[in-house]
């Protein structure tokens, strides 16, 4: 199976096929994960693993909101280490960046985030 850094198909049916809620989801999503990634960066340098575990679960469903495939399967991976306390930060940090700019670079994320409510360009 390949992994798809956005998955146009599985985010529309999340949204019912309603294209300008998609577009609604990506504009939250291109806005929370700087900040997300920015506060699991502080968790996993301070070892807070239970903190680490939330944000990274809390990543997990903005992405799959999102359709963001590989963004959410490595926030899975995070969630599942940090509940054992057994996290390479430097692995998961760049892996999740990457992640993001991947899904942040789609043209398809990027045609859908320029769209209005109404889902018109």
């Amino acid at each position: 199976m390949s992994v798809t850094d956005f998955d146009e198909q599985d985010a529309l049916e999340r949204t019912a096929g309603d294209r300008g809620i998609l577009a609604e989801v990506i504009r939250f999503t291109l806005e929370d994960v700087p900040e997300i990634l920015k506060r699991l960066d502080a968790s996993l340098h301070d070892k807070r693993w239970q903190d680490t575990a939330k944000l990274a679960h809390k990543l997990k469903g903005t992405a799959g909101a999102a359709g963001a495939h590989r963004l959410f399967l490595t926030a899975l991976d995070l969630e599942l280490a940090a509940r054992d306390e057994d996290t390479d930060s430097s692995r998961y940090k760049s892996s999740l960046i990457d992640a993001f700019d991947s899904f942040r670079s789609h043209p398809g994320v990027r045609r859908l985030s320029s769209l209005d409510a109404g889902g018109d360009a």
